[in-house]
């Protein structure tokens, strides 16, 4: 019990000992601030008597009763005493009335936006509440201050000195002294509140700077700012100089509204709030120029109601803006995140290797998990992938994350070395433990692959290059990675995996060499095929061996460019003397379902200045008679440019009478299936011979593939066949071997 009391004491003691810290504090600030907020005070003239332009004072109390809420109220009070006492000789009755009305209409409208707005009132400002802030702080407690003073001069007499701001003057000097305490309320408390924080809270100042002024010059284009902060500094110079001009404060002043409105979109509310008014207390401070022609308080009047209008727009221009702003942010991050997981999506991840191009990618596939979410539900698999992520969070380093995937996978991104080893503690902590649904634990198994997204390659090849080896890496092995360096491929990869980094390597090394096949028609003349051969740690690998990884692995575009660019360097420094075809160059599939191709293989025909004649473009017959617009609009482009376009392999899969009707070529070659029995089987003699009349009857040229036999050479020149190719004509040698 003595323990508890002692306590009580303490916390009692405490709280005693904060609120007359606070009230020393606010009692400091209000004794200070208020004679210099009464001497910063504008003042103009109007029909014979001095008028406050802005009465800063009300300033400073809103400010302070906004840092320290009710607290405030007896400094306040006791503040602007000393002051009255100070620059006013009055009895102690009109001391109290004079304070009374300067002070209970603040009060009293503070007290009903708390009973409103409950006792967080004085927060998020100005982001919430504006209008309520707006109308009572910026319009009822000026109009309440100037009706109490007209009720306090009707009922007291006060000195001719200040008679006139208790009703005695005229109608509109009445109303700009309302104005100049709009002014206050609306322009000038924030420019009064920022400073006053800062001086209590000193860390604030920090924040401050973070929050409002290094995003502006730091994120945003700086030198715009700069130009902005010396065009307003200018235009302030001469506004605010001692010499008059009727033609500059006409025409100046309208610039100071642009500029602001320009900078709603590059500057924070509370940038944007000080610096308008100190803008606007210049203005009415140093008025020679700025009021230059203003002779009525009429004038003065609209000006003053000028200044409040654009002071409101201005503050909500800026919150809607902000507002747009927050909410371009909040979709934004819907869009970049999944909304079952919760974890960000691969447009995120898009984004994330933009910023970190050197981050290893890897895949984390979760085996079974797609027959147990068909039988638990869709539910299961998201439980699992938060499961997965909530495990793996602790491991991971500063800007590392995951990333969701349709199906069965994540996205693990990882930074600096050591990838291998960290994969595989991750992949064998998740194979150590159950993941529990409804209390069943789940049986997953897991495996992961690595790699890089290289120069050259598409993020979603590469994922689906990780996604293979992932699948794969289930079984025996757990970590597969996907990488041009051999040396770290060999010994945890298969021989399909280690022949997929060596031609990634081959292609970004440039390791690929052609290799050209004689096409003769039967005088000897004709062209040459192109064939590739790789070459890899000094052994050769022909194409049968690496074409079908380059497919698969959706490689074929980087490959046809690189056999493409090898090619029109070897015609550019080997021009030939003779027009016309010199050879024939295979596009894959995969190519010609790219967008843009045909546009890249003309642009490099007219880099290297090589007649598009001089090439004859092959294509399977698979993408002669596709459906795909994007392949059929490229072959169509090519031959447009002028390359004639050859079908490879016709007749094994897609042809057929109604699409050779249709059909939009310049040569077809015979598959060597049909080629190789065409002396022996009389079902392949006649289909060649009919392949044969349906292109003469097209006005096709007509290529035969595999001629390794006199016979066959003699019957295919019989049947009507322009062109033979195979190892009876010539073996392919390489190109470097020609000669021009």
């Amino acid at each position: 019990m003595i323990q508890t009391d002692n306590i009580l004491i303490s916390l009692m003691n405490r709280k005693t000992y904060n609120n007359v810290k606070i009230f020393i504090i606010a009692l400091t600030l209000c004794l200070i601030a208020v004679p210099v907020s009464r001497y910063l005070s504008p003042r103009a003239i109007v029909n014979g008597h001095d008028v406050y332009l802005a009465w800063l004072p009300l300033s400073v109390m809103l400010a302070v009763i906004l840092l320290f809420g009710r607290r405030a109220i007896l400094p306040i009070l006791l503040g602007f005493t000393v002051t009255n006492l100070f620059y006013i000789n009055l009895a102690p009755l009109q001391y109290s009335v004079l304070l009374f009305c300067q002070t209970f209409a603040l009060f009293a409208a503070c007290g009903l936006l708390r009973l409103m707005l409950g006792k967080r009132w004085r927060h998020s400002i100005p982001n919430k509440h504006i209008g309520l802030r707006i109308f009572w702080l910026g319009f009822m407690v000026p109009f309440g201050i100037k009706l109490s003073m007209y009720m306090a001069g009707y009922l007291f007499d006060f000195p001719v000195t200040i008679s006139t701001y208790f009703g005695e003057g005229t109608v509109i000097y009445n109303v700009v002294d309302i104005q100049s305490l709009i002014c206050a309320g609306l322009i000038f408390t924030m420019m009064f509140y920022y400073p006053l924080r800062m001086i209590i809270n000193p860390r604030y100042a920090v924040t401050f700077w973070r929050r409002s002024v290094k995003p502006v010059f730091y994120h945003k284009n700086p030198l715009y700012i700069f130009v902005w902060l010396a065009l307003l500094s200018f235009i302030l110079v001469i506004l605010c100089g001692p010499f008059e001009s009727p033609v500059i404060a006409g025409y100046l002043m309208p610039l100071i509204f642009i500029l602001f409105t320009l900078a709603i979109s590059r500057l924070t509310y509370a940038l944007i709030s000080l610096l308008w008014a100190t803008s606007a207390l210049l203005l009415l401070t140093y008025n020679y120029n700025f009021l230059n022609g203003v002779e009525s308080g009429h004038s003065l009047s609209f000006i003053l109601s000028v200044l409040i209008s654009f002071a409101i727009c201005l503050l909500y221009m800026s919150r809607i803006y902000q507002r747009s702003e927050w909410l371009k942010r909040g979709w934004q991050g819907r869009a970049l995140t999944d909304p079952l997981t919760g974890l960000p999506n691969i447009r995120a991840l898009e984004d994330y290797l933009e910023i970190h191009p050197d981050a290893k990618v890897c895949i984390l596939r979760m085996d079974n998990l797609e027959f147990l979410s068909r039988h638990y539900g869709i539910i299961m698999r998201v439980h699992c992938k938060r499961t997965i992520a909530t495990s793996l969070q602790p491991l991971l380093q500063k800007d590392e994350t995951l990333f969701q995937l349709p199906g069965s996978e994540l996205v693990l991104v990882l930074l600096g070395p050591g990838t291998a080893e960290r994969l595989q503690h991750m992949v064998d902590r998740l194979n150590s433990r159950k993941i529990f649904w409804n209390n069943t634990g789940l049986d997953i198994e897991f495996g992961a692959s690595w790699g890089m997204v290289e120069n050259g390659e598409k993020l979603h090849h590469t994922l689906g290059q990780l996604s293979w080896l992932a699948e794969q890496a289930c079984g025996e092995q757990n970590v597969l990675a996907l990488t041009n360096s051999l040396e770290a491929a060999s010994g945890q990869t298969t021989e399909r995996v280690l022949m997929l980094a060596r031609i990634k390597h081959a292609l970004e090394a440039g390791q690929f060499h052609l290799y050209a096949q004689p096409i003769q028609k039967a005088d000897g003349s004709g062209y040459y095929e192109i064939l590739a051969r790789m070459e890899s740690e000094g052994e050769i690998f022909t194409p049968d061996r690496f074409i079908p990884l380059i497919a698969q692995f959706n490689l074929s575009h980087r490959f046809d460019m690189c056999i493409m660019e090898k090619l029109l360097l070897w015609l550019r420094d080997h021009p030939s003397t003779q027009a016309g075809t010199r050879f024939s160059v295979n596009l894959m599939p995969l190519t010609l379902m790219q967008k843009e191709v045909a546009t890249e293989i003309c642009a490099l025909f007219e880099r290297y200045g090589v007649a598009p004649q001089a090439v004859v473009i092959e294509i399977t017959e698979e993408q002669a008679f596709s459906n795909s617009g994007t392949s059929i609009n490229n072959i169509q482009q090519l031959r447009d440019y002028g390359f004639r376009i050859a079908i490879d392999d016709f007749g094994t899969g897609y042809a057929n009478y109604e699409r050779l009707r249709r059909l939009q070529a310049d040569i077809i070659k015979i598959d060597g299936c049909f080629v190789k029995d065409i002396c022996t089987d009389d079902m392949d003699a006649m289909i060649v011979q009919s392949m044969c009349n349906l292109a003469k009857a097209k006005s096709l040229c007509v290529v035969a593939e595999y001629v390794e036999t006199p016979a066959q050479r003699e019957m295919l020149l019989r049947f009507g066949v322009d062109y033979l190719q195979g190892y009876l004509i010539g073996k392919p040698k390489p190109l470097e071997e020609l000669r021009a």
